[in-house]
């Protein structure tokens, strides 16, 4: 059976300079990567735009029927947002909202989701 060799060279172990990263150094790549994710409320209404200019449209105002179905469905965030487009847009809206990459995706349903439960909690009464 051949053997597969892996060949070192200079140029490959001098491109990366592993010994220079830091948590300052990874603060910096994490931010120039993470998605830029805009978003307005209009009546009831979340509608954020990914950086490609695509818009969606998230109802804020959910009945604890339609919630206790989403979270029997699934848990996962990004999966309940899916379903909510769905419903509400049809397959197109869908399709919008998972054609983007993962990380602007994942940042779209957390921005709804951290607005829905600021939302949520300024209606709680005071104890």
């Amino acid at each position: 059976m051949a053997e597969r060799a892996t060949k070192t060279t200079a140029t490959a172990v001098d491109e990366y300079d592993f010994d220079a990263w830091d948590d300052e150094a990874e603060a910096k790549a994490i931010a120039a990567l993470a998605p830029q994710i805009r978003y307005i409320i209009v009546e009831n209404n979340f509608i954020g735009r990914f950086q490609d200019g695509v818009i969606v449209k998230l109802p804020l105002s959910i009945s604890l029927d339609e919630l206790d179905k989403l979270t029997e469905t699934t848990e996962n965030p990004v999966d309940q947002v899916k379903i909510l487009l769905e419903q509400m847009g049809g397959k197109e809206a869908l399709g919008d909202f998972t054609r983007h990459n993962m990380t602007e995706t994942i940042a779209m349903a957390g921005k709804f989701f951290d607005v829905f439960a600021r939302i949520a909690g300024a209606t709680l009464p005071e104890s």
